[in-house]
């Protein structure tokens, strides 16, 4: 066993083969080290995050291979592409907004930020492995974020029902990644289920259980942030998977995956969890009908104020205003400035501060870039999957890491209709892991898994996958 570890540690470390030259040595261990760190501070703190970005970056300058590689790539020169375009529209909109020129800069580097997923990217592709490691640090981290938070006055204020964000303050993005991480072990859990897995039947069940305790303890923060438009997406992203894990395949001939007794286990879970915390749920969903009841039989303007109503007269102002500019839209960081000029008092909270967000991502990019910027992204989008595709039909992506993609982005998909908090740094830096995990497989020069059927152990004994390379599997929360 103390084998069997020693050799997966090594390999979670281990440089690609073939490194000549100090430069490249050099620029390997950098790379290493930067993805490392940021992915444990992912979702921790921004300031180690930024370290580690900055590291991968400079590591990256240093990699002659990595510019050679990265510049055969379309989804690469994409990124740029629209990273040029969204620094021409702060360019223009800085002119026009003069005393908001601060906040458009700053919101325009974080749009940017988004579209650098090729750097952690090409540091995750050197070797597989780094796969599950990268996931490991970035759920760990946030595991300690959250255990480093909770205190008695904080523990006395959930359990009489608040909603809480523990370190990250805003609710809506605590659940959301408390949704991911999720995913993340329900997969580690049908990988070690698989009846392929060579590990031994009571370090399986080990594993197995401890998995389980983690998707109670996420699950929990699920709830506690009491974000209704996460638990709706939440409630897409684990079909997808499951779906994701039944119907693709490489070939007809490739065995299925067994999902029903996943899926029955998971309903038993569930319905444990709806026990505990049943009315803390109900109140929660059905805590604005009758707002949502007037707004239907009396308009919205006649009904009152609420989390609800807010978005709904948001979404109004959004479109009114995109239709003025449809295809460029007013420029990243102009949404607080245009609704603070704006007399309507739906378009503020119930301190009377305006909102700086349209609280919908796809109303916010045609807002902020117009159609031109979302036909880019959803180009991006788009490519990206394309390329992952490919890569599962070349045997580079098990099945099990392509569910666990597939789900987060559906969960993705499904948040973005009532929120929008992708400029954030704890929304931001999981979204560079995630895409960067998807581009990472197409840069995996020919690569392909190791070993058939459906499952192998491996390398690595952490979530969402024992392996990459076996067959395996500020802002306001109104939601």
């Amino acid at each position: 066993m103390r084998s069997g570890l020693s050799d997966r540690m090594r390999a979670f470390v281990q440089l690609p083969p073939g490194i000549t030259g100090r430069r490249e040595s050099i620029s390997e261990r950098l790379g290493l080290g930067g993805l490392y760190l940021f992915a444990f501070f992912s979702l921790l703190g921004i300031s180690g995050a930024n370290i580690g970005l900055g590291l991968m970056l400079i590591a990256l300058v240093l990699s002659g291979e990595a510019w050679r590689r990265l510049t055969r790539q379309s989804l690469f020169w994409l990124s740029l592409v629209i990273i040029g375009y969204i620094t021409l529209r702060v360019m223009d909109a800085s002119t026009q907004f003069q005393a908001e020129q601060k906040t458009q800069f700053s919101q325009a580097r974080d749009w940017i930020q988004l579209f650098l997923f090729f750097i952690p990217a090409w540091w995750i592709s050197r070797v597989p492995e780094r796969i599950p490691a990268t996931l490991a640090l970035m759920f760990g981290g946030f595991t300690l974020g959250i255990l480093t938070s909770i205190d008695a006055e904080l523990l006395k204020q959930i359990t009489e029902g608040s909603r809480s964000g523990l370190h990250f303050g805003k609710p809506i993005i605590f659940g959301f990644n408390c949704a991911a991480a999720i995913l993340a072990l329900l997969l580690f859990i049908m990988i070690r289920l698989d009846a392929d897995s060579p590990l031994p039947r009571g370090r399986r069940n080990l594993q197995v259980g401890l998995a389980v305790l983690g998707i109670l303890f996420f699950t929990e923060g699920l709830i506690v942030s009491q974000s209704r438009g996460v638990w709706l997406a939440f409630l897409v992203a684990v079909p997808t998977v499951f779906a994701a894990l039944k119907f693709t395949r490489r070939s007809r001939r490739q065995p299925a995956i067994p999902v029903l007794k996943p899926m029955l286990a998971l309903g038993l879970l569930a319905i444990l969890i709806l026990g505990f915390n049943w009315n803390t749920i109900t109140s929660r969903v059905t805590s604005e009908q009758q707002e949502l009841g007037m707004v239907v039989t009396q308009g919205l303007e006649k009904a009152p104020l609420s989390s609800s109503t807010y978005r709904l007269h948001l979404w109004q102002f959004g479109l009114e205003k995109w239709l003025q500019r449809p295809f460029t839209g007013w420029g990243p960081g102009t949404t607080y400035a245009l609704v603070e000029a704006d007399d309507n008092p739906g378009l503020r909270d119930e301190r009377g501060v305006s909102f700086d967000h349209l609280h919908n991502a796809y109303l916010e990019v045609v807002f902020q870039l117009g159609l031109i910027g979302i036909v880019f992204i959803a180009l991006v989008c788009g490519l990206m999957i394309s390329k992952l595709m490919e890569a599962y039909k070349r045997k580079r992506v098990s099945l099990y890491f392509l569910a666990f993609l597939f789900g987060n982005f559906a969960l993705i998909s499904v948040y973005s209709l009532t929120d929008f908090r992708h400029l954030h740094w704890n929304w931001r830096f999981y979204w560079l892991i995630i895409s960067g995990i998807t581009f990472a497989y197409p840069l995996m020069n020919g690569k392909s898994l190791s070993q058939g059927g459906n499952s192998t152990d491996g390398q690595a004994s952490t979530s969402p996958s024992s392996s990459a390379s076996g067959d395996t599997p500020a802002s306001h929360d109104t939601a």
